[in-house]
């Protein structure tokens, strides 16, 4: 047989990847309800495993149980969410005032520091509006089909997850009974490494969320800005999405404190604290929450979030993360894809909580150490 040379194997490499690709995106509506479905499986297994071994529940039950509690919390949580921006819409001519004040404030800062007149600004801005609204009705019907497509497919989400943790045996058997002999301890161990690691994933992101949602309605709250409950909550939501949701989320508050706030120094406060707040997420609360097994390259990770975006849009920016953590735990203990798992990761460094510990052990030990000479 002939073997194949290096542009042939590059031109089957791009031809195999624009196909998977153009599978990934024309499959989308009928495959991410299945992957967010196995990533929120391994949320409720741990829940699922205690009431099935140590309440004894029929597994049917345990996992009816367990998918109800979750809506149950989302109920709640969608609830109050909902409560705050009711309590926002209902004072609307109020922030009309204050935001119509604002924006006039900033006309009259660009006529005299730029020289273009408020006429020339709301001429312009009119111009803009109506281009907008000419589109906007083309807009609206592609974002309502594709949001009845997505509320389709999260429908199906409930029922996938049931018979996934129903049958999870089965999956398990599965994929050792297609492993040889000599690689079923392997292929166990990367099972129990990767459902350990997108657990502890999941759940991390969880508490990071609303770590950052009460970090951030106690800085509203404090520099005064109003509705600082719902607006932190709104902007919390965003850290689901590594990188970009930070990003984003910083604009929120931003954009409400220049329509809500008359003092200007509270836009100021609000850039230096989320440059503050990020800095501290991704260096401290990320590593030591969600553990060093998902520490990816940053590149690599801005690469995939924006690859799955295109693809699958915001259901593929929250897949994407743990889906690059399984491959990398898969080429780090697989023969011969050693390099790539290298590629995936970076040096992971103590966590910052461990060196601080360790750094207060040496001053005891120290301390200690002093007052026996005495």
């Amino acid at each position: 047989m002939r073997k194949l040379t290096g542009l042939e194997r590059i031109t089957y490499i791009l031809l195999f990847t624009i196909l998977f690709i153009y599978a990934l995106i024309q499959a989308k509506h009928f495959l991410y309800p299945i992957a967010l479905a196995a990533l929120f499986s391994y949320l409720l297994f741990p829940l699922v495993y205690a009431l099935e071994v140590k309440l004894k529940m029929p597994r049917t039950l345990a996992i009816l149980v367990s998918i109800f509690l979750s809506f149950v919390v989302l109920y709640f949580v969608a609830s109050f969410f909902s409560t705050q921006i009711s309590n926002m819409i209902s004072d609307f001519p109020t922030i009309k005032k204050q935001a119509v004040a604002n924006l006039k404030s900033f006309q009259y800062l660009i006529e005299n520091k730029i020289h273009i007149s408020v006429e020339e600004q709301e001429r312009y801005a009119q111009q803009q509006i109506t281009k907008a609204l000419e589109s906007a009705g083309a807009v609206l019907k592609v974002v309502s089909v594709k949001a009845l497509g997505t509320i389709e497919a999260i429908l199906l989400i409930p029922i996938f997850m049931f018979f996934m943790l129903f049958y999870r045996e089965r999956w398990r058997n599965f994929i050792l009974m297609l492993a040889d002999k000599s690689n079923s301890k392997l292929t166990d161990d990367l099972m129990n490494q990767i459902s350990t690691v997108t657990t502890r994933y999941i759940v991390g992101i969880i508490i990071d969320v609303t770590i950052l949602a009460i970090s951030h309605s106690i800085f509203l709250t404090v520099i005064g800005l109003k509705y600082s409950l719902a607006i932190a909550i709104m902007t919390a939501i965003w850290s689901f999405i590594p990188y970009f949701g930070t990003l984003v989320s910083g604009l929120i508050p931003l954009t409400f404190s220049l329509i809500l706030s008359s003092n200007p120094y509270v836009p100021l406060f609000i850039l230096l604290y989320f440059w503050l707040i990020t800095m501290i997420d991704h260096n401290i609360l990320l590593p030591t929450i969600v553990g060093g097994n998902v520490h990816l390259n940053p590149l690599i990770t801005i690469l995939g979030v924006i690859a799955a975006a295109i693809i699958w849009g915001i259901a593929g920016m929250i897949i994407i993360i743990p889906t690059i953590g399984v491959v990398k735990i898969v080429c780090e203990n697989v023969p011969g894809l050693e390099p790539y798992g290298y590629l995936l990761g970076v040096n992971t460094h103590p966590k910052a909580f461990a060196k601080l510990k360790d750094i207060f052990a040496r001053i005891k030990e120290k301390d200690e150490d002093e007052d026996s000479q005495d």
